[in-house]
């Protein structure tokens, strides 16, 4: 009884060593991977910053007013350009619910809105002719 109860601990103490043992590499494994994983993360955002900076430095107004200047053929917006009543401009399409009825009032947060097509006109009521 005593031997059985001996090797049993032996054992079970053996077991608990070998089981500490693969755990304290595992842990090393996954402590490199996430040293790896944050340098990444390091570099990424150096990018990030660097890519920012880049793009500040593109698009700053007097450069751009240059090269629009150099590059394109543009002239100030003439009298003949601007329309001249409002029926020249075009019509917004009004919003309608799914049911395909317009909708009268404005919409609450959450609420499903489909627009309508521009091949078919949809009714526009008279509420949403007066927001308009």
């Amino acid at each position: 009884m005593i031997r059985q109860g001996f090797l049993f601990w032996v054992l079970l103490v053996g077991g608990a060593g070998v089981a500490l043992f693969l755990l304290k590499y595992e842990v090393q494994a996954r402590e490199e991977r996430l040293a790896r994983i944050n340098s990444e993360i390091i570099r990424t955002q150096e990018a990030i910053q660097v890519l920012r900076a880049e793009w500040s430095y593109l698009n700053r107004p007097d450069r751009l007013a240059d090269l629009a200047q150099r590059h394109l053929d543009l002239v100030p917006a003439g009298g003949r350009q601007i329309a001249v009543s409002l029926a020249a401009v075009p019509e917004a399409r009004p919003v309608i619910t799914p049911d395909g009825l317009p909708l009268a009032t404005k919409p609450r947060p959450g609420d499903p809105l489909v627009y309508a097509p521009l091949d078919k006109p949809q009714p526009v009521l008279a509420a949403q002719r007066s927001v308009q």
